[in-house]
């Protein structure tokens, strides 16, 4: 039963609570109707708090097919890298090894190698994607110095229609600028009205990229296995469990460092790279305003292999396993949720050398929202982290702590809402770069990063038209990366990482059309002096982005026509001795139609980078100042991509 409270403030608690599969999705997923009204309040509570939301629709739209698809329309947010095995996704200019990471409420932890991206996500099996960045709450999870990234996956019930009982979702899609196809097959049902299952198996394969001068980057090509299992069980009224198991494979002959170009210093191997997550989800809602549960227990393996079959063999990899287990009740006007995690990372290194370390981190949490008047709602929290480490050359380290935060909300009018955030975020010692355990040591003094992060968002909501205005400052002292020593390079405290920006954003939706224009400005600074693509593991700067995203739907003919936009500043504050990075402009189209009416068959025709603009994301850039050129890939030239998708 939804109370007068939850339904007035219900976008704050949805902000607060859904960071890594809130107890609100355990609620909504027990009531099929319950499930769609708050799914559509939960989208536009979030966007007004500072949520950058990518869902179901969004993803096929793109016909997503890496990283920088899914994050093309977000301003805030670049992807490095060009393609996928070599993308880095960057928030305000931090790296994702500083957001907490989720895939169905498994923590995506570890870091394979600095010169590749550490995210193996296949876009097909998506659901939504969530983007917090800056300030959190205790529910983002340990460490989360710079926010959270959450990917959902689908559920069989996001497949079927109607009163269909078994399914199937057949696609097809074509790639023009690499001459590839992508082939993927979904299958789901219900076994009865309790039990219901999902199976999503496909593969990607592709040719090298041209950019937009008609240049074929060599060993950019692209061949990947995917599947996702996943069943579904009502066991009791009161009691919900999901269990799913996916898998990605992609492998390739690639460039040692992937991001850059081909070279005689950067030379290219047979490549293996794996991901494996198994995940429990138990949910337990009986009829009681102080029990709502919500247990979720995973295990993830990923690694990279280089140099397959012959004796230069090597490879690096991170397991995790770990669990949440946390409980939502209503006392009052209070909303409370608290609980327990842990997880155990174990990164390893696979050669004569072998070696391995063990990080572990345990801790406990709590988050109150309460409606303090009829105008006002706070939310506030905590959680307390206790790290350990013990790493390939016998040292261990010991850091714990809490990390508090406190969001409020004010309503001016039914219409105008302000929001203020602040939270500090401490992470201990982790497991580092796994390609390097054995190479390279961590400092004897490594210190614990600690984060503050301030939000504040200003928004107007009426009619359809949503305005945002939004200031940030992040600071992390004592964040860790590579430093010079006299003894040599070691995993020491850098100093501190300061970033600070803006972003504005409006959108207007009418019956048939929406059109929204967003802009972002963010600095992000280590020690005073901008970032530049040599800060692998904490961030980089690119320019100020605008982005445009807009469509309409032609009715009668089943036709929707999109335009997506990408407008990049060039980035002048540099590092002395650092090229300014240039501007540029990116434009999408795409097609989107059901020729029966239905929704069993549809197709979708887009063209991405449709003028073939040459050029490089700034998350990517890349300088060389002895050859004085850029040595990261340039992006896709113009691609053509037609996807055929036929349900029954």
């Amino acid at each position: 039963m939804v109370t007068k409270f939850q339904k007035k403030h219900i976008a704050l608690l949805v902000s607060a609570a859904c960071a890594l599969g809130s107890t609100a999705v355990s609620a909504a997923e027990s009531n099929e109707k319950s499930d769609k009204k708050i799914e559509k309040i939960e989208v536009k509570g979030q966007r007004i708090l500072g949520v950058d939301v990518v869902d179901l629709s969004d993803i096929r739209k793109k016909q997503a097919n890496d990283l920088e698809d899914i994050f093309r329309g977000e301003p805030s947010i670049t992807v490095g890298g060009s393609f996928g095995i070599a993308q880095k996704v960057y928030v305000r200019g931090v790296e994702d090894t500083n957001l907490n990471v989720s895939v169905d409420g498994a923590t995506q932890a570890g870091y394979l190698f600095h010169h590749q991206g550490r995210l193996s996500i296949e876009p097909e099996m998506l659901k939504h994607v969530e983007v917090k960045a800056g300030a959190g709450t205790a529910l983002d999870g340990p460490g989360a110095l710079g926010g959270a990234i959450r990917f959902e996956t689908k559920d069989p019930q996001d497949l079927l229609q109607g009163d269909e009982q078994f399914g199937a979702l057949l696609k097809v899609g074509y790639f023009s600028n690499t001459q590839g196809r992508k082939l993927s097959g979904s299958f789901f049902g219900k076994f009865n009205e309790e039990w219901s299952a999902l199976a999503i198996i496909g593969n990607n394969d592709t040719d090298n990229i041209e950019d937009g001068n008609g240049v074929e980057l060599q060993n950019t090509k692209t061949d990947q296995d995917l599947g996702l299992v996943k069943v579904k069980g009502q066991i009791s009224e009161d009691h919900l469990i999901k269990l799913s198991h996916e898998i990605r494979n992609d492998d390739g002959f690639r460039n040692v460092r992937p991001h850059f170009y081909a070279a005689g210093w950067n030379s290219a191997n047979e490549q293996k790279s794996r991901r494996e997550t198994s995940t429990l989800n138990y949910f337990y809602t009986p009829d009681s305003d102080a029990i709502n549960v919500a247990f979720t227990a995973y295990h993830t393996d990923a690694y990279l292999t280089q140099n397959e079959g012959n004796e230069r063999h090597d490879g690096a990899g991170v397991k995790s396993t770990g669990f949440d287990l946390r409980n939502s009740a209503l006392f009052g006007d209070h909303q409370v949720t608290y609980g327990a995690d842990y997880r155990r990372d174990t990164g390893y290194y696979i050669k004569g050398n072998e070696g391995e370390e063990v990080g572990k981190v345990l801790g406990i949490y709590a988050q109150d929202t309460i409606e303090v008047s009829q105008n006002l709602s706070v939310s506030f929290g905590a959680r307390f982290d206790d790290y350990q480490l013990d790493d390939a050359d016998g040292q261990s380290y010991d850091s714990s702590g809490f990390s508090p935060n406190i969001n409020a909300i004010y309503e001016f009018t039914p219409h105008w809402s302000v929001k203020g955030s602040y939270s500090q975020a401490l992470r201990g010692q982790k497991v580092k770069e796994a390609y390097l355990i054995g190479f390279r040591k961590n400092a004897p003094d490594l210190k614990e990063e600690k984060a503050d992060n301030i939000d504040f968002t200003l928004a107007y909501d009426k009619d359809g038209l949503l305005v945002t205005a939004q200031a940030f400052k992040s600071t992390v002292d004592d964040v860790v990366a590579t430093v010079r020593r006299k003894e040599g390079r070691f995993f020491g405290n850098a100093g501190e990482l300061e970033t600070t920006g803006f972003s504005l954003s409006i959108s207007q939706q009418w019956e048939n059309a929406q059109v929204g224009l967003s802009y972002s400005h963010n600095k992000p600074e280590l020690n005073g002096e901008p970032l530049d693509d040599g800060n692998m593991g904490i961030g980089t700067a690119f320019g100020d982005s605008l982005t445009l995203n807009s469509s309409y739907s032609l009715e009668e003919y089943n036709l929707e026509l999109g335009w997506n936009a990408r407008l990049v500043k060039s980035l002048t504050d540099v590092p002395a001795g650092n090229p300014d990075k240039p501007g540029y402009g990116v434009h999408d189209l795409y097609v989107e139609w059901y020729p029966v009416g239905g929704e069993d068959f549809y197709i979708n025709l887009s063209v991405n980078n449709a003028f073939d603009k040459y050029f490089h994301d700034h998350g990517t850039f890349g300088w060389d100042s002895d050859d004085e050129r850029i040595i990261g890939l340039a992006e896709p030239g113009r691609d053509v991509r037609l996807t055929l998708s036929y349900q029954f």
